[in-house]
């Protein structure tokens, strides 16, 4: 549920996203901007605000918001930090429904400019304010631009890209050289002071005119108004891709369990993906490939992809590696072949690659200059066997007449398209393949104009594991829990959290637990052979100072390990001493060892951590994590993922005691800190049991004095 303020906030940036009056507020270099506006097509109202000038871009200025004759939907301010809070204040005094604060200087400076920053959201009030540190805002369909600089767009009635990006010069460099890209929206967030990604990410989706969007993000403001966002477009079915930055080993930070010395800010975004059925990319261009590929065609059905060439070179690298990008080349019928082979010249081979090797004019059917007999040929060849048609094509550059014979193959695909109802793409084998105007055109017919071999491939690949995954998800994944980490938190000690952990239904030994000096007359009663631990909230990683003992199988043994032990501890952990210790029954038929914990991301909140246990988890890291709450699914398919070995009546009750620990998370979800059951182990008979738990815990941040 979000806030009455981010509600109000969100209402008002409908109106930035699609102002029908624009207030610039700055000075000379507003001139570029406004006409940046004027030239995408804008027909709203603009107005100036500079107390300095007369006009500014041909529109006479104002002295202030206040001499407005009406507020204006949004505002672009591009000023020094100190006016820009004060244009801020006075457009929100005005009721401006939002703002676009282009300065730098702010939060990632730090320290003052921390400061500024909150001054300048306090100032905001309940407009929606992109910024600062941003580009601006880009709205092609409804032809409006508020952006730093001159970067002009197409117009574009539907079926079109929201890009969301935190950098802007990163929108900046893709948006200026990018052609024949299908932009509805480009926002920059920037430094995310009010409006951040998951607001634009909801708002985009409220417009029936976007079919993908893309992200690029370095950090997650709030993790769960975007899980919010990213719920809703599963629900929508309205493909994200997502480019990151940040997140490595690097950033993990300390902790005192296994559990979280494994886990990293990458594992919580993969966590994040799997949910939400994200399509993650790793270039800039891959992010625009997706996204087009996408938003033109939409989800294909399957990862069959028939391929017309006239490049046999193109042909063989197809037939390797499309399966590496997941796709599948279905072969043509023989019937197919024997009804297409009088068509064709005697040495086009027919098979899927497609080497269409044609001259201009020939005594069979098909020829090179007649677009009509080309449709038909492609027609018969893929018809039934694919989900994805493609044709690889190289054009000579315009003017040089090299390009004139290939020309008629643009019209064969455009009259394929209108056959087909599956997605229609044409890419060159190298991204300058394809002149802009010729890009155009087969965007303006419903075709993805996609460039390079590489690039195509990794698009059509992404495109179809996302229809998989997202067929394979039968409800929409739920948004992360929105939790509070805990103050002054403190270990349990193994039995306390055991018996905890218990209650919640996870399977534990039966022990006993007491003064070290009446440890051979508990073990005599729990029955040998037995294990002894000593029992300290203090000492969390008990087996590496000598304070466990296995196998004991008579008083003898468990009166000579007390011994043994008082002195491992005197040599390891000096001053602790030996007071209280843990007996439990020695589990010896065990086949495999399992690690189950909670890890706690500050946006993301609460995970599951499974993976592959013992004495050397961390060397292994053969490990998952799952958002709670997590549905059946992604426990069941991050533990097949794993691969640990176990047999079905093992996985289900694994994931039985899975769930009793989720089910303590979500109870304690504000106070506990870290949870390491480490091993569970699996036994001969299928069954599980936690022989170890380390339980950290802490005071809800509200409940602190």
């Amino acid at each position: 549920m979000i806030s009455k303020l981010r509600a109000r906030r969100r209402a008002n940036l409908r109106r930035l996203m699609n102002p029908k009056h624009i207030a610039f507020v700055g000075g000379s270099h507003l001139e570029r901007v406004v006409g940046l506006c004027r030239d995408n097509g804008y027909a709203g109202r603009m107005s100036v605000i500079n107390p300095r000038h007369e006009t500014l871009a041909g529109i006479t200025c104002v002295a202030s918001a206040e001499d407005l004759d009406e507020a204006p939907d949004a505002a672009f301010v591009a000023m020094s930090n100190q006016l820009t809070l004060e244009a801020v204040q006075a457009l929100s005094n005005r009721g401006a429904g939002g703002v676009i604060c282009h300065a730098t200087g702010y939060g990632e400076m730090g320290g003052e400019g921390i400061e500024a920053q909150n001054a300048l959201t306090q100032a905001a009030g309940d407009m929606a304010l992109i910024g600062p540190n941003c580009m601006g805002l880009i709205n092609a369909f409804d032809n409006c631009a508020m952006w730093g600089e001159y970067t002009p767009s197409q117009p574009i009635d539907d079926n079109g890209v929201a890009l969301i990006s935190q950098s802007g010069a990163f929108l900046y460099g893709l948006l200026s050289a990018e052609r024949a890209f299908p932009l509805g929206y480009a926002v920059s967030v920037g430094n995310q002071a009010v409006i951040d990604s998951a607001d634009i990410l909801d708002a985009v989706l409220d417009d029936p005119r976007v079919r993908a969007v893309g992200i690029y993000a370095e950090g997650l403001p709030d993790g769960p108004a975007l899980s919010a966002a990213l719920a809703k477009a599963m629900e929508q079915e309205i493909p994200v891709v997502l480019l990151r930055g940040g997140g490595t080993a690097a950033s993990a930070e300390r902790s005192l369990s296994h559990t979280g010395n494994l886990a990293v800010p990458n594992d919580f975004w993969d966590a994040l993906i799997r949910r939400f059925a994200l399509i993650q990319v790793e270039s800039p261009k891959q992010l625009i490939e997706a996204t087009k590929l996408l938003a033109v065609t939409g989800v294909p059905r399957g990862n069959r992809i028939f391929v017309a060439t006239y490049s046999g070179a193109a042909g063989t690298l197809l037939a390797e590696q499309a399966p590496q990008r997941g796709l599948a080349l279905q072969q043509m019928s023989d019937a197919t072949v024997e009804q297409l082979r009088p068509t064709l010249p005697f040495y086009v081979a027919i098979s899927n690659p497609f080497d269409v090797n044609l001259p201009w004019r020939t005594d069979t059917k098909v020829s090179l200059d007649d677009p009509e007999s080309i449709a038909e040929c492609l027609e018969i060849a893929c018809k039934g066997i694919t989900d994805t048609f493609v044709f690889m094509l190289d054009i000579p550059r315009q003017g040089t007449g090299g390009d004139l014979p290939w020309l008629p193959t643009i019209d064969a695909v455009i009259l394929l398209r209108e056959r087909l109802d599956i997605p229609v793409v044409v890419s060159p084998l190298i991204p300058e393949g394809l002149e802009p105007y010729l890009r155009e055109n087969l965007l303006a017919a419903g075709i993805a104009p996609l460039t390079g071999f590489s690039e195509t491939l990794d698009a059509l690949g992404a495109a179809a594991a996302y229809g998989a995954e997202r067929a394979a998800v039968t409800t929409t994944g739920a948004p992360i829990m929105a939790t509070k980490p805990p103050a002054s938190f403190h270990a349990l000690d193994e039995a306390e959290g055991k018996a905890l952990m218990a209650g919640y239904g996870l399977p534990v030994p039966q022990g006993w637990s007491g003064p070290a000096s009446q440890a051979a007359e508990a073990a005599s009663q729990v029955g040998f052979p037995v294990v002894m631990k000593v029992l300290s909230s203090k000492l969390l990683h008990k087996s590496k100072l000598g304070g466990v003992r296995l196998g004991l199988s008579s008083p003898a043994m468990v009166e000579e390990a007390v011994a043994d032990m008082r002195q491992d501890l005197e040599r390891h952990a000096p001053g602790h001493g030996l007071e209280q210790v843990l007996i439990e029954p020695m589990t010896g038929d065990a086949v495999a060892e399992i690690i189950i914990g909670l890890k706690r991301h500050p946006e993301l909140g609460l995970a599951l951590v499974i993976g592959a246990g013992g004495v050397d988890v961390e060397e292994a890291r053969n490990y998952g994590l799952v958002l709670l709450p997590a549905s059946d699914r992604e426990i069941a398919t991050l533990v097949d993922r794993l691969d640990l070995g176990l047999t079905p009546a093992a996985v289900q009750n694994l994931i039985a005691a899975t769930r009793a620990v989720e089910r303590f998370a979500l109870d304690q979800a504000d106070s506990i800190q870290e949870l390491d059951i480490n091993p569970v182990l699996v036994r001969s008979n299928d069954s599980v049991i936690a022989v170890d738990a380390l339980v950290v815990l802490g005071q809800a941040e509200e409940h602190q004095p």
